[in-house]
């Protein structure tokens, strides 16, 4: 009879994100054109024949950083206290201190949207992951609350919402969104939703 060995369990889901959360890093402090395999093996305490073994290219590494570390600090965001606040709540929480886990992801975020300006492959994941993911995402939390809005009014709504996010968190980083002007765009934000129930 023979006995079926038992190999280790497998480590790349937790390697992978490993490697992304370096990587997010790296950027926060270099940019993405400063990302080797080498800094992104320091910063992870791996060794750099690890990284291009689950990642076998720069291209590789960079495409699932924007897709996947990106793409769900994003979505975290969406969904950030979903269950225990209202979508009126959650809205300015969006706007407020804390929407982003750390102030590396936002500057990695805005290094990656100034990157669009020169790169047509970032443009094309950022807008993909606006196009596919968050803006579709936003629309069914804003028609699920607001049933009998239109579904144009709810895109126009969810665009909106988008921009005002896009904008306030671009100035919180030039040092411009004070306490006072923070309000004034949840209260912006508050309008935009007030504008379903019409």
């Amino acid at each position: 009879m023979t006995v079926k060995q038992v190999g280790r369990p497998s480590k790349v889901q937790e390697r992978s994100a490993e490697i992304l959360r370096a990587t997010v890093a790296v950027v926060a402090r270099e940019g993405l054109a400063g990302v080797t395999f080498a800094k992104v093996a320091e910063e992870a305490g791996l060794r750099r024949t690890l990284v291009l073994h689950y990642f076998g290219s720069r291209e590789e590494l960079i495409s699932a950083f924007i897709d996947h570390a990106m793409g769900d600090v994003g979505t975290e965001i969406l969904h950030r206290g979903s269950g225990e606040h209202s979508l009126r709540e959650r809205v300015g929480m969006m706007l407020a201190p804390g929407a982003y886990q750390s102030r590396d992801d936002l500057v990695v975020w805005k290094e990656l949207v100034t990157l669009s300006a020169r790169d047509p492959e970032v443009a094309a994941r950022m807008r993909e992951l606006w196009d596919s993911r968050w803006l579709p995402d936003l629309e069914a939390q804003l028609a699920e609350e607001h049933p009998g809005a239109p579904a144009p009014a709810v895109a126009a709504s969810a665009y909106a919402l988008a921009c005002l996010f896009e904008g306030h968190w671009g100035f919180s980083l030039q040092g411009v969104a004070d306490d006072d002007r923070t309000r004034h765009v949840q209260r912006a934000a508050l309008m935009i939703l007030d504008r379903l129930e019409e």
